[in-house]
């Protein structure tokens, strides 16, 4: 008997699966014989589980296993997500001559800001004003290549700065350099693994408390500077006492320089303002004299910086130094190196290098300190470093995103990216800044091109400029410091909190005291815990409404719990169980109790519900559960007697429309 479809052969196969002598299977196989014989091809196999068979069935198994990855790793990796991770990819095609010269004038102008930033920023950080340059051309190099908005650009900023300068007190610019490795390490494992959802625990009021009391630390330690006082420590709680003790020795030409560059800057910076007071017929209101002027405020830091070293040259000339000068700044390139996971440190206890202080005596004997040991003396420090690098990176970027989805995992492997490379050349850790992205915006930058054109101008800078910089005075420098820190101190979050939600002004003021008295760190931390402890308090502080109606001839006691009912608001709800219990004396009732507003029961409720249950089938109560979703009718089936009623929440009519306002 044979067969046949076209020419194909019919092949019968039968199996089966005996658990106790293995497989058996039977089987017709005509194919290889002709259409006129009559014969057929029949065997019969029986088996035990041979070897072959196993192994076999392994190497299928085997097969998907290796076939699944393959889908997996097709389906992950796509020219889309090369696209988000290689954001270059996507604008390089189609950049155009025009939009060159538009990322070059911004690039310049805004490496004219970041120069005179970059060097007073290493100064906060208690590190030779160099390193802060080297974090200024570094940054924007890396952002350029994986950065997802082109109006920001990354660097040193004074958060990171004041943050990083303890660290350097307590071991010197390794530390810093550590810091960064670290730092990057944990934002760009964070970006791979996609957990920019931690960022959401820490509030809007314990971010601003936090920013203010960081611009009132910066500008504080910078009136120090600008005062000509030297003496140790940058913190609140030690620069304000040595203010008042050490005034006798206030440098008078200091102060003077100092408070007339803020002056100076502020009206550079409210330059474009002036227009307004003038009548449309008075040349202010020429197209090129505005662009002249927006220029000038663009750049005032940068003109504040050539012009107080011509001031201080010019004394030079005639033998008079009335001013502290930064002195001399290392020249060249930064060396890429492997960063110092150990090094040799005087035995001594450390004395920090700042650039306000008296050097250091010279130290004979010294002793090697281990990456274990960097670790332990940063403490929370390096998780706390990238968590507010990472929230000020996503937030910058979200603000110059122009109403366009921010990509938050791309900006965290950006920020990490960038915080390891730096790392090589010696800077300190570095993220978004938002006074220099806002210059990058304002000067019609195009793509992330602007970036490394800022980079280039900050290497310029390095490579030839250093011996210019000899003249600066630190004064100014401080000046530079204080205007543009100052916007920082969100005060005007206080009046907007007050007649909003004046609860949260809680963590808002704890935060930023905290911040001042104890330090950064701690701060943010104690903020954060206050309104999470906050939140966890109204939680537990459930509501439940009682209705009682007559239904034929029962009464309904209804009871609605206002929220999912977790262990904290056990004690509330079993209170208002028992006053349903024993609040009405008649016999002829039904306590109906309305889960449409509960989604979630944990165990500690369930026990309670239990044990109330109990005591009601003893009392023969009545009681019945209504608008019970399926999941939760799920979770009280472990612990409802047989017979409850539990009815599902009334699901509207077909002929109903409901419709949802996006």
């Amino acid at each position: 008997m044979n067969n046949k479809i076209g020419d194909s052969s019919l092949q019968l196969s039968f199996s089966f699966d005996d658990k106790k002598n293995g497989e058996t299977s039977f089987q017709m196989d005509p194919g290889s014989v002709s259409s006129a014989s009559s014969e057929m091809s029949v065997s019969w196999s029986e088996g035990v589980g041979s070897a072959e068979h196993h192994r076999d069935k392994d190497v299928s198994f085997g097969q998907q296993v290796v076939t699944r990855a393959k889908r997996r790793i097709r389906k992950t990796c796509t020219t889309k997500l090369l696209k988000r991770r290689l954001p270059m990819i996507e604008w390089l095609p189609k950049y155009t001559l025009q939009s060159l010269f538009h990322d070059c004038m911004a690039g310049f102008t805004v490496a004219l800001t970041a120069i005179p930033q970059g060097i007073a920023y290493g100064a906060v950080a208690g590190v030779p004003v160099e390193f802060g340059l080297y974090t200024a051309f570094a940054g924007p190099f890396i952002y350029a290549l994986l950065g997802s908005v082109s109006q920001i650009t990354m660097g040193p900023t004074a958060v990171m700065a004041l943050m990083t300068h303890q660290y350097v007190q307590l071991g010197g610019v390794p530390y810093a350099i550590i810091l960064s490795f670290v730092s990057g390490c944990i934002e760009l494992l964070a970006g791979l693994l996609n957990l920019g959802f931690i960022m959401d625990f820490i509030s809007a009021p314990v971010i601003s408390g936090f920013c203010s009391a960081a611009a009132v630390t910066v500008i504080l330690s910078q009136f120090k500077t600008i005062l000509g006082l030297s003496f140790r420590g940058s913190t609140f709680t030690k620069v304000l006492p040595g203010i008042f003790k050490y005034w006798r020795s206030i440098r008078v030409w200091d102060a003077v320089l100092g408070f007339a560059f803020i002056a100076f800057l502020m009206l550079l910076k409210n330059l474009t303002l002036i227009k307004k007071w003038f009548n449309t017929g008075c040349c202010l209101h020429n197209p090129c004299v505005e662009k002249a002027m927006w220029f000038v405020s663009t750049c005032r830091n940068a003109l504040a910086v050539i012009l107080g070293c011509l001031i201080a040259y010019v004394f030079e000339i005639y033998g008079n130094r009335p001013f502290q000068l930064i002195g001399e700044v290392k020249c060249g390139i930064p060396d890429f190196q492997i960063p110092p996971f150990s090094f040799e440190r005087p035995e001594e206890e450390f004395a920090s290098s700042n650039w306000t202080d008296s050097d250091s005596d010279n130290q004979t004997s010294y002793e090697l300190v281990t990456f274990p040991e960097i670790l332990k003396d940063m403490g929370p420090g390096m998780v706390l470093v990238p968590v507010i690098a990472i929230l000020e990176q996503v937030a910058i970027a979200k603000a110059f995103s122009n109403g366009a989805k921010t990509d938050s995992t791309q900006e965290m492997i950006a920020v990490g990216a960038g915080s390891i490379f730096c790392s090589f050349f010696g800077c300190i850790p570095l993220t978004a800044s938002f006074s220099r992205s806002s210059v990058l915006s304002a000067s019609g930058g195009k793509t992330q091109f602007a970036s490394l054109i800022n980079g280039c101008v900050v290497l310029f800078a390095l490579a030839f400029l250093m011996p210019t910089f000899y003249f600066i005075p630190k004064s100014i420098l401080g000046a530079v410091i204080i205007t543009a820190v100052y916007p920082m101190i969100e005060y005007h979050e206080i009046p907007s909190l007050w007649r909003g939600r004046r609860i949260e002004l809680f963590p808002f003021i704890t935060t930023f005291l905290c911040c001042l008295l104890i330090n950064m760190e701690y701060g943010i931390l104690i903020g954060a815990q206050m309104h999470l402890l906050m939140l966890a308090y109204e939680g537990s502080r459930s509501k439940s409404t009682l209705t009682r109606y007559k239904e034929a001839d029962e009464e309904r006691v209804v009871l609605q719990a206002d929220r999912n009912l977790y262990f904290p608001s056990v004690e509330r709800f079993r209170n208002a169980l028992t006053k349903v219990s024993i609040d009405v004396e008649t016999k002829n009732r039904v306590v109906v109790l309305d889960m449409g507003r509960v989604n979630q029961i944990d165990h500690t409720t369930l026990k309670m519900l239990q044990s109330i249950l109990a005591a009601w089938d003893k009392k023969e109560e009545k009681y019945c559960f209504t608008n019970v979703s399926d999941h939760l009718k799920q979770v009280l089936s472990s612990i409802l007697p047989k017979g409850v009623p539990v009815s599902r929440p009334v699901l509207p009519s077909t002929d109903t429309t409901i419709s949802f306002v996006p």
